[in-house]
């Protein structure tokens, strides 16, 4: 039986599993994150001191204890988000720049340089953790979705591909113009159904400029996604590949009549 590949396919699923990954690593360091800064206690007293601006024996008295819960906020980030596999090959970025990235600057700001855990900064860090991790659960979502994608696809072109080889070879033994016409037809049929395949894929790429993922920075989904591939349209060029083995085939026919 002839062995059929999908380059570009086999090259975009090896991407999709690797961005699964990532996705699910990093959904997973922010949950275990807001265990654990859901576990941080608030010092009320401090709090109000500070938000009030008052300078009160409550919010003097213990500066350690009031340090402590931004310390163990800045830990836990670092024992989280930061100790994911990848982070170094895909971040590399002190706790100050990921923070910002992900939490926003002024939230950042106040967690490497704040000197109290207060109510508004708890629930402003929950919150976030909160946001970051359901920007991963959702990304995962579409990643998930293009992955069977891809393999109905390449299962769709790895059918059509091996009726092509058969057709193909039987132009080789084909006698007379009669039994080369029905072997042409066949090959229209199969050109038809790749083009069809490659129609669908063309109406899931538009589709996809709804789609907005974190990370993207303005990209399409599919640009972001196969950023490092040959091309953001793996199934088309497979596709088209597909397309070119019939139009040759379909040529050498009307040479053999």
């Amino acid at each position: 039986m002839t062995d059929i590949r999908h380059p570009h396919i086999d090259r975009a699923l090896a991407a999709v599993r690797a961005e699964r990954d990532i996705l699910e690593a990093e959904r997973d360091a922010f949950e275990t994150l807001l265990r654990r800064v859901s576990a941080i206690q608030v010092d009320a007293r401090a709090s109000t001191a500070v938000q009030s601006g008052a300078v009160t024996a409550a919010s003097i008295a213990r500066p350690t204890e009031v340090a402590r819960g931004l310390g163990e906020v800045r830990d836990a980030y670092r024992e989280t988000v930061m100790e994911v596999p990848h982070y170094e090959i895909e971040y590399d970025e002190s706790l100050r720049a990921n923070l910002a990235a992900e939490f926003g600057e002024p939230l950042a700001s106040r967690i490497v340089d704040g000197t109290v855990l207060t109510r508004q900064v708890y629930d402003a860090v929950t919150d976030a953790c909160r946001q970051a991790r359901d920007e991963r659960k959702r990304a995962l979502q579409y990643v998930e979705r293009e992955r069977d994608r891809l393999v109905a696809f390449e299962a769709d072109l790895t059918a059509i591909e091996r009726d092509v080889v058969e057709a193909g070879a039987a132009i080789e033994s084909a006698s007379g113009t009669r039994q080369l016409s029905r072997i042409d037809d066949t090959l229209a049929t199969l050109q038809s159904r790749c083009l069809g395949l490659a129609n669908e894929r063309q109406t899931q790429l538009r589709e996809s400029d709804q789609i907005h993922v974190l990370g993207s920075d303005g990209f399409g989904f599919y640009e972001y996604l196969y950023a490092d591939l040959e091309t953001p349209a793996p199934v088309l060029s497979d596709a088209g590949a597909c397309l070119k083995t019939i139009q040759g085939h379909r040529m050498r026919g009307l040479r053999a009549e």
